[in-house]
């Protein structure tokens, strides 16, 4: 049961520090033996189901130690772990665990006990695995167009779902070679040991998870689970507990501080801040500095296609910085990131245009999507480069400077959003075609707190057609309001002027 070199570290870690505490959840706190011994009970469920290499096991459970447990015993299955979200219409949670073709479903008890409302009819070709239940091959009934364990090259760690320009969520596999340079790249940069604390704040369907997960549980450290919901809290928790190391976006700070939850001197254990997922604002992170004295503060970036991080800017108060946002500074080990024009022809220092990334961290491709392939994955004299479609530039000596979007991709809280999907389902919920949405209010570069959506045509019930999105899609890509017009401004090539949206929003909201 060590299929690969990850799992190998795993159980390794087990081994050496097993009576040291290893998950800290619903206030609880599981040893490394207890939290593998639930591992490995999960691995030998799926075994006796005839689990193929890099063959998926989707995870939907609330945040527990059944959750954490089943990500670990996927792995050490040699399976590829697909998370889902409780707090997710059961609609998209369905639509990830079809897309993912997964072969078994890891449960927790109330998932289990409430199945329709959290997913809704399992496939055909799912086994459900909850708490307690021994796993029944039966007959295996193969997912469509999957008649044989994935043939992509480098083993399957797990698929991520992020949103979709089609509509539908489009997922992001990461290989065991992926990962494994990621966790060598920032051993050194990062590095944490068993008498660490690490602070999971994250949902499993968020790729900073995979950063707290495993860098935490290779290096003997314990990690604190933050409750759902309750990330604004992160600080108390932190002084709590004296956690030494944590991973936040950079809103759950920004929110912190408005709160009066950053004091000076208030988080005296933490040594290591990252941020992710946002433009990090200097100014907060000058109060964050003063509230958590000891720490460094570490600005990340890297989309999930590049496994967790791909670029790092260690933030220093005490030195002036001339920009409002943090750099997103030089790239990892062994990664490239360049800045290039329309043409893909590289920028000098200085010029804006889109950033690419290359390297052994890069997904091999998109989840069964050959067109999103081509579009987004680009090869020039041998070497295979992603298009992020973010923007920047190069500013010496801090590396690549973020100026926002591309196309209509934003972050929600976070959450890397695409605003095509949330169109396609307003289409949906309302039954018109003439729909627009766009980010609202905007707090950042790129980032925003929620979305508006816009309408024309006749009036609609607005109550009963944000339900309908609700059910499609997560609270953080629901609009806030509709908003009717008379019709929706166009530009001249007869599409929709985005940017002469926002003048229709009411100055009260």
């Amino acid at each position: 049961m060590r299929p690969t070199p990850l799992a190998d570290a795993l159980l390794d870690a087990c081994e050496r520090f097993s009576d040291r505490p290893a998950l800290w959840v619903e206030g609880e706190t599981l040893s490394y033996q207890q939290l593998f011994e639930q591992a490995l009970a999960i691995a030998s469920g799926l075994a006796a189901l005839g689990l193929a290499p890099s063959e998926r096991v989707a995870i939907l459970s609330r945040r527990s130690s059944r959750a954490y447990a089943g990500v670990l015993g996927t792995i050490l299955a040699g399976g590829a772990y697909v998370p889902m979200n409780t707090r997710y219409p059961a609609e998209r949670n369905q639509a990830i665990l079809r897309a993912s073709g997964a072969r078994a479903l890891i449960l927790d008890e109330p998932c289990a006990s409430d199945l329709d409302s959290v997913l809704g009819d399992l496939p055909a070709w799912v086994t459900p695995i909850a708490p307690h239940a021994i796993a029944d091959a039966g007959s295996v009934v193969c997912a469509p167009g999957e008649t044989e364990p994935y043939q992509g090259g480098e083993r399957l760690a797990y698929i991520l779902f992020t949103s979709g320009t089609t509509g539908t969520p489009k997922g992001v596999p990461i290989t065991h070679a992926n990962l494994a340079a990621y966790l060598d790249a920032i051993a050194d940069r990062f590095g944490i040991g068993p008498e660490d604390r690490v602070l999971q704040a994250a949902d499993l369907t968020f790729d900073q998870s995979v950063h707290d997960l495993f860098f935490t549980w290779i290096n003997g450290a314990a990690l604190y689970s933050l409750p759902e919901n309750a990330a604004i809290l992160a600080p108390r928790l932190i002084a709590r507990h004296g956690i030494t190391a944590c991973q936040l976006v950079p809103s759950t700070a920004t929110q912190a501080a408005q709160r009066g939850l950053l004091k000076p001197g208030a988080m005296p254990s933490l040594r290591v801040s990252l941020f992710g997922g946002e433009a990090l604002p200097a100014s907060v992170m000058r109060v964050w500095a003063e509230a958590a004295p000891n720490t460094r503060i570490i600005n990340v970036y890297g989309p999930t296609e590049g496994t967790v991080t791909f670029s790092t800017f260690e933030f220093d108060p005490r030195q002036p910085l001339d920009y409002s946002v943090l750099p997103i500074g030089l790239p990892l080990k062994g990664e490239e990131m360049i800045v290039c024009d329309d043409n893909g022809v590289e920028l000098a220092e200085g010029e804006t245009g889109e950033i690419w990334l290359s390297g052994p961290q890069m997904t091999p491709g998109y989840w069964r999507a050959p067109e999103l392939d081509a579009a987004k994955f680009v090869e020039i004299a041998g070497k295979r480069w992603y298009r992020t479609g973010d923007v920047g530039r190069r500013v010496e000596p801090h590396g690549l400077i973020f100026a926002g979007r591309a196309d209509r991709q934003v972050k929600i809280r976070g959450y890397r959003v695409e605003l095509q999907e949330i169109e396609g389902a307003l289409r949906r919920a309302c039954g018109r075609d003439a729909v627009a949405v766009i980010a609202w209010p905007m707090s950042g570069e790129g980032s925003a707190d929620g979305c508006i959506a816009f309408i024309d045509g006749p009036e609609i019930d607005e109550e009963a057609v944000l339900a309908r999105c609700g059910q499609m899609l997560p609270a953080y890509m629901t609009p806030a309001r509709i908003l009717r017009l008379d019709a929706l401004p166009l530009n001249p090539n007869g599409k929709v002027d985005y940017r002469r949206l926002p003048s229709h929003i009411p100055a009260d909201l």
